[in-house]
């Protein structure tokens, strides 16, 4: 019997096929903007390569109303931010921050379910020097999350 890819993907597909949805949020990423009104901003910087991510998210009626990114990254930093914001959109911010610790807790090769828009970021897995740019949109995240939870307590 022929081994059918979509049945049954050898870790040589997955990993092709990961690349592959890295690459064109990479190179087509989502929400790349500012967000109008937004209600908390976070940013993370590595200053070993000069990365830099700024998340921004507007908090309306306890969920993420909207939310965008901007600043420069690798492939792999500029890709998990634009998944992100696609992912968070709609969600509780506990929501979202519940993703944001799986999205560690598998980079740390714990089990961990992923929203299906973020299987990707398992090809990041294997390559423990890229993780900080997997996490880097993520920590902006809850960044932005308390200054707008802070914004809204005040």
């Amino acid at each position: 019997m022929k081994n059918d890819v979509r049945s049954d993907p050898t870790p040589a597909t997955l990993a092709a096929m990961y690349q592959e949805e890295l690459l064109a949020h990479y190179r087509s990423p989502h929400n790349r903007r500012d967000v109008p009104r937004a209600t908390g901003i976070g940013s993370r910087r590595n200053p070993l390569c000069g990365d830099e991510i700024r998340v921004a998210v507007l908090v309306e009626d306890g969920v993420i109303a909207d939310a965008g990114f901007s600043g420069r990254g690798c492939s792999i930093a500029t890709a998990s931010a634009s998944m992100l914001t696609d992912v968070v959109r709609g969600l509780p911010p506990h929501d979202a921050l519940a993703i944001a610790d799986s999205v560690d807790a598998m980079l740390r090769g714990e089990t961990a379910a992923l929203p299906d828009e973020l299987r990707s970021l398992h090809g990041v897995a294997p390559f423990p020097a890229r993780h900080g740019c997997a996490t880097m949109p993520w920590a902006a995240l809850r960044d932005a999350l308390a200054h707008a939870s802070a914004s809204a307590h005040s």
